[in-house]
């Protein structure tokens, strides 16, 4: 049986077996047509020649195959349009989208100016808050301060009195010491009497020096009774100083502390706010959105109508156009099978070809009347 040539459609392959039938009834008549009833017996008859033609070479070889190619991806390209369906248009879809963008970008920018405006009123507060505890932590320390200078001062002033009465205590103690003998050189001047003026000199010298004596013991406990005051002082104002330092860290630090937790409980309260703002921003978004798809679903029921419409005639356009294109296709296929038929029956005529066979068939004794052909078809 005579099979289509690969990469024929099977209209084609229906139309080159009935060739090679023809072919074969052709041929047959051929050699019966030279028996005649009052002849004398022929001799015997000779073997049966088969000849072979690949008919897609000569197609292509056709002038108008181009042109037949063409339609078939015309054809092809139909059909391909014809399988896909057209999306709906999304135009209502983009202009719901949009509003809402436009919406929530407007509402966002609202919004984002009333947080910015409560963390301003909220830095205030906490800056008021911050000054109103440094003044009261100040007016504490203050206090202390105070307390602690007092302290010091009484504790310093009763220290001073101590000293003082220590130092009277020496002084008096030093002049009763020193008394006897000033008494004595007075008494011996003034009883017994002087000898001579060198004596009375000398006396004088002696009561000087014994007085001098005392002053400058007295003196020197006086220096070190103040020497030992300043020490004291010295050492209480370090003490003074000391406390109050401690005491001023612990203020600070209390201070500190207050600023603190009152900027945790703004923050608390910003975060709630905060948290409750995007709630009511999100509802009133979510209620937008409804409002919007709400109006767009009317304008959405007459585009689809719109889309139904133009999808039918796109549809019969497409189907008027394939059925156009396959009818032409069909005219020129039945154009160029007539020029082959012709063509390979002269040949096989010509070379006495019984019997030609439409694929191509390596055997022995076959002729393969392709070259031929083609080179015809070419001229």
């Amino acid at each position: 049986m005579a099979q289509a040539p690969r990469g024929v459609r099977p209209g084609h392959a229906l139309i080159f077996a009935a060739l090679a039938v023809l072919f074969v009834s052709g041929c047959t008549q051929r050699a019966t047509s030279r028996v005649s009833p009052t002849s004398t017996p022929a001799p015997a008859a000779r073997a049966t020649r088969v000849g072979v033609v690949d008919l897609q070479a000569v197609a292509k070889v056709h002038p108008r195959w181009k042109e037949l190619d063409a339609l078939n991806r015309r054809v092809a390209q139909t059909e391909a349009e014809l399988a896909v369906v057209p999306p709906p248009p999304p135009v209502s879809e983009t202009d719901v989208q949009r509003l809402l963008d436009e919406e929530t970008a407007r509402l966002r920018q609202a919004f984002q100016q009333e947080l910015n405006v409560m963390r301003d009123e909220r830095r205030r507060a906490l800056e008021v808050y911050s000054q109103d505890v440094t003044k009261a932590q100040e007016a504490k320390f203050e206090a202390l301060r105070k307390q602690a200078e007092d302290e010091a001062r009484a504790a310093l002033d009763a220290k001073r009195a101590e000293l003082r009465a220590q130092l009277a205590a020496a002084e008096q103690e030093i002049m009763e010491e020193y008394r006897y003998p000033l008494l004595n050189l007075r008494l011996r001047a003034e009883v017994a009497g002087l000898r001579s003026e060198e004596e009375g000199r000398q006396l004088l010298r002696q009561l000087q020096a014994l007085q001098q004596e005392r002053e400058e013991r007295i003196r020197a406990k006086a220096e070190e009774t103040e020497a030992q005051f300043k020490e004291i002082q010295k050492t209480m104002e370090a003490e003074v100083n000391a406390r109050l330092q401690t005491e001023h860290a612990a203020v600070a630090a209390e201070g500190q502390r207050l600023v603190e937790a009152r900027q945790r409980e703004l923050q608390d309260e910003m975060t709630r706010e905060s948290a409750r703002r995007e709630r009511m921003f999100r509802e009133r978004l979510e209620r937008r959105r409804r409002e919007l798809i709400a109006a767009a679903t009317g304008a959405i029921g007459g585009q689809q109508t719109a889309y139904a419409r133009e999808a039918a005639a796109r549809l019969t356009r497409l189907q008027a156009q394939l059925g156009a294109l396959q009818e032409q296709r069909l005219r020129l296929e039945d154009a160029i099978i007539a020029d082959v038929k012709i063509e390979v029956a002269t040949i096989a005529q010509a070379q006495q070809v019984d019997v030609v066979l439409t694929r191509y068939i390596a055997g022995p004794g076959m002729v393969n009347l392709t070259p031929d052909v083609i080179r015809k078809i070419r001229r």
